[in-house]
């Protein structure tokens, strides 16, 4: 990976510009260019695309795998889950409709595949609106104002999910958000006492993928790696769930990869309406990444038998968030047929 291409200018699209009168794999080159703007953990960015008329076939990059935070590749066909869902509703805003085809990958196989069809017919499965977040959605760490939520827009998260497999728990009250609080600090003192996991979040840190500047990145990376941070991170991790006006939990009734992958695509669907709604989101997966600890969310959280796979923070902040940088289209574009 080459950090010097990562770059902000990617977020500055001009739907005018799509190619309308171009091929139709033209056209899907250029709906990726919004799937590229998805979230990913550690702005991994997980995700190859190949492009042959209108079927968009979407890889894992093992090499952008984070093999000691995400053991069984979770939150990374989370991940790709997000890119799939901007892709699609990029497509249906440009007139097409599309079909996914969800694969359990093997080494080099397509984790899914999109094809792109003429008939743009609306799917209805989305509020209104998400395409001009695509460009605007952010990933907030403040602290949240102490101000609740409307019923109107919590129903508006809950209309997001649609599949049959994947269902929404928003958690409000105090008690349940200490708990996880206390889970939360719980799993950050264990993941922070690891070497490795620190180590692996310093790379991602060290070569801005979280959008420092050059040196802050730098000295971060060395500070992460070096010293256990557990303490202060436990803490502040455990307040920003406490105070959240709303703790989301999407959980999926198995948990192979074409139910992480729809988990990945609602949560970005949430995250692009609660962005309409002047509502800031805010994944955190140290829970989830200790086996342990993510049984005893799904316990706190009453899930019964389905299997917890992604938690968010969701409230409001006044404090300007910059996009964090991706890799162009270019770089994650496969040449092959």
């Amino acid at each position: 990976m080459n950090s010097s291409e990562l770059t902000t200018a990617v977020w500055e699209l001009d739907e005018d510009e799509f190619p309308s009168d171009g091929s139709i794999q033209e056209r899907a080159r250029f709906l990726l260019r919004y799937a590229i703007l998805a979230p990913s953990s550690h702005n991994s960015q997980p995700w190859r695309f190949a492009v042959r008329d209108g079927r968009i076939r979407i890889f894992a990059d093992d090499a952008r795998w984070l093999e000691v935070a995400d053991h069984d590749k979770r939150e990374l066909q989370i991940s790709l889950g997000c890119a799939i869902e901007n892709l699609c509703i990029a497509a249906e805003h440009f007139g097409f409709g599309y079909r996914i085809e969800y694969n359990d990958a093997g080494d080099g196989a397509p984790i899914a595949t999109v094809t792109l069809h003429s008939d743009g017919t609306p799917s209805n499965i989305r509020p209104p609106g998400l395409f001009d977040q695509l460009t605007e959605r952010y990933t907030s760490h403040d602290l949240f104002e102490e101000r609740s939520l409307p019923q109107s827009t919590r129903d508006i998260l809950r209309q997001c999910v649609v599949e049959d497999d994947v269902s929404l728990h928003l958690i409000e009250d105090s008690d349940q958000k200490r708990s996880i609080g206390e889970l939360q600090a719980a799993a950050d003192l264990r993941q922070m006492d690891d070497r490795e996991y620190r180590k692996e979040l310093g790379y991602w840190l060290g070569i801005g993928a979280l959008g420092q500047p050059w040196l802050m990145a730098r000295i971060s990376q060395a500070v992460v790696t070096a010293f256990d941070l557990g303490d202060r991170e436990s803490r502040n991790n455990s307040k920003l769930i406490r105070n959240a006006p709303v703790l989301g939990l999407l959980v999926t009734e198995t948990d192979d990869p074409a139910a992480r992958i729809k988990a990945g695509q609602v949560y970005e669907r949430l995250a692009l309406a609660a962005s309409a709604n002047s509502v800031a989101t805010h994944p955190m997966s140290q829970i989830l990444e200790r086996p342990e600890k993510r049984d005893e969310l799904g316990a706190l959280a009453e899930t019964g038998d389905d299997v917890p796979q992604h938690l968010f923070r969701l409230g409001y902040t006044d404090e300007p968030t910059d996009h964090t940088p991706r890799w162009p289209l270019e770089t994650v574009l496969s040449t092959q047929p």
